[in-house]
């Protein structure tokens, strides 16, 4: 990524959700609000609708006056998630950061038009989805969702890593919208040592958005 900013011409609203938890989503959701904004120079709405755990707030809180004023986040629980969404942030770029709890996953879906789903990198992990995917199936079948499969704290040249990623190629090609993205972010305590602060180096986020961006067609 390079430092000479692009605004996009249309507002990217995306849900991070896995209702399996421990998989890097607040992480994913805050490193992706960044590198949005320092690739577009536009201010972003990070929600966090995760009731039991309030991560991605927290981490802003925590960073304090450094935490970036182009990055709004607002802590909102709510079972009402999509109206209050609307009534917030009607237009502009929106990132959703969800839980474990499955209406509050489609409220999200349905203010946002891409699912990120980050997984772990092991095929135990990798049957564990299902659930998510029958929600965002629930949502699709009222408006179109793109879905995209992130593996977090991979480990690159592992066996498991390997047998998560081909079973999840194979239902790339079963379930409608779903695409394996090809970046994978890796354990690294760049990533885990992160809360709390406005990393300058974002990793491997950049790219990832950039492929979300780019739609899969990499």
């Amino acid at each position: 990524m390079t430092d000479k900013q692009t605004p996009l011409e249309s507002p990217l609203r995306l849900t991070v959700g896995n209702l399996k938890g421990g998989v890097a989503r607040s992480t994913t959701s805050i490193m992706l609000a960044l590198a949005l904004v320092k690739r577009t120079g536009q201010r972003v709405l990070l929600v966090d609708a995760d009731a039991a755990n309030g991560t991605s707030f927290e981490w802003s809180e925590y960073a304090g006056e450094v935490w970036p004023a182009e990055v709004n986040v607002v802590y909102l629980p709510s079972q009402m998630l999509g109206k209050r969404v609307r009534e917030m942030w009607p237009e502009g770029h929106l990132i959703i950061d969800t839980g474990n709890d499955s209406t509050t996953l489609r409220q999200a879906l349905m203010v946002t038009d891409h699912l990120v789903m980050p997984i772990g990198a092991t095929p135990s992990e990798a049957t564990r989805l299902t659930p998510t995917l029958q929600a965002a199936a629930e949502v699709a079948s009222i408006k179109p969702i793109e879905l995209s499969i992130l593996f977090t704290r991979t480990k690159p040249n592992t066996i498991s890593f390997r047998e998560a990623w081909d079973q999840l190629k194979q239902m790339e090609g079963e379930v409608e919208g779903l695409h394996v993205l090809d970046v994978n972010v890796p354990f690294q305590l760049l990533y885990s040592q992160a809360f709390g602060t406005v990393p300058t180096n974002l990793g491997v986020y950049p790219d990832v958005l950039e492929e979300i961006l780019a739609g899969g067609s990499k």
